[in-house]
């Protein structure tokens, strides 16, 4: 008697756990039971007991029924509280003021329980008054090397972006430092030492078109400039853009304010302050793009003529590729080339560097 007993028990509780749950019946007559959480125009997204959350394609749906009401957003009307059964041709809606309503299944544009509801209207509040410290995303990286022994060197690169993009504007916040000493030769003591960065404020003007103003300073021991002074801004074009990438051209023009402080070669040495200023034209280009989930790629050029002084020209290019190593911890490799037609006597114009570390990033895009 207990033997036969189980199995009826067993196949009760199952019976009423399906009435008690959401069900979505399938093309080809199949029915998945769980709990709705949340759907969109492509799909809906059940919690199953035996699989999870699943996703399902709204294009092979037929039939939709719900144990408790639901979150129902429509095309063309109000948002409602409402239970749904029947077939998508014809769909019940039940108020729990006891009236009905009935729509095609087309005409729903997103269904959510009362978790998901309250998330999205958070984030669309976000969205709409957005606080200082929200989308912000960016990475601050940290290369070191050293050597002892035959050799004695020491180097150190940090780098730092934060860009927030809410609603029609952009802000950009960027540094780049490197520095590096050697004791192996004389003369001993520094052997790079240069950084920079920059501010930078982008205002959509449509779907395409935006205007920017950008703020940058500049210092490098090694080509005695003591400080690279720009501002400026113009236009840029929104070329493409999707989930995986972005690609804007731009362009506009600098005030460029360079002091150079020039050490003699006679001894004793004598020191000379050089001040240049120019304007400049700007035309430049950025790209960013995911290939891959676990490949980030970015690249930026740009290129200033010298209007006041003509011929003469400065150009800027850098590079990275990221792979995260875990979760927010990310393993950078990065190349960065800056080019001058004018340099001060005795030195080079075009300075590289091709770093490598470990890069920190952050997110504030997604809750």
């Amino acid at each position: 008697m207990k033997s036969s007993l189980f199995p009826c028990v067993a196949l009760l509780c199952s019976f009423v756990l399906t009435l008690s749950a959401d069900q979505i019946t399938l093309k080809n007559g199949d029915r998945v039971s769980g709990k709705i959480v949340t759907s969109d125009d492509k799909t809906v997204t059940l919690k199953t007991d035996f699989a999870g959350e699943i996703k399902i394609d709204r294009t092979l749906i037929t039939g939709i029924t719900t144990d408790a009401p639901l979150n129902v957003t429509l095309k063309d009307a109000a948002p409602v509280q409402a239970k749904i059964s029947g077939p998508t041709e014809g769909l019940q809606l039940q108020k729990a003021d006891g009236s009905a309503l009935t729509v095609k299944g087309e005409s729903l544009v997103a269904i959510r329980d009362d978790a998901s509801q309250k998330a999205f209207d958070r984030e669309v509040e976000r969205t709409k008054h957005p606080k200082f410290n929200d989308f912000w995303v960016g990475f601050v990286t940290l290369g070191v090397a050293n050597s002892s022994g035959n050799s004695s060197t020491t180097s150190v690169s940090t780098a730092a972006s934060a860009v927030r993009d809410a609603g029609r504007n952009k802000l950009s916040i960027n540094f780049a430092q490197i520095y590096a000493r050697q004791s192996t030769t004389i003369p001993v003591g520094e052997t790079a030492n240069r950084m920079g960065g920059s501010v930078r404020v982008d205002r959509n003007l449509s779907k395409r078109i935006f205007i920017y103003g950008i703020n940058a300073y500049e210092y490098d021991k090694f080509l005695d400039l003591n400080l690279r002074m720009i501002a400026g801004g113009g236009f840029g074009y929104h070329v493409w853009a999707n989930k995986k990438g972005f690609f804007d051209a731009y362009g506009g023009g600098n005030w460029n304010r360079e002091t150079y402080d020039i050490t003699s070669k006679v001894k004793p040495a004598v020191y000379l302050t050089q001040t240049r200023n120019a304007g400049e034209l700007t035309l430049g280009e950025e790209f960013g793009y995911q290939p891959m989930s676990r490949l980030k790629l970015n690249e930026k050029l740009n290129f200033f003529p010298n209007m006041t002084n003509t011929g003469e020209y400065r150009m800027n290019f850098a590079a990275t590729a990221s792979v995260p190593i875990w979760k927010w911890l990310e393993f950078n490799v990065g190349f960065s080339s800056s080019y001058q037609s004018n340099p001060p006597i005795g030195k080079v114009g075009n300075d590289t560097i091709l770093s490598t570390g470990i890069r920190a990033s952050f997110d504030q895009t997604k809750r």
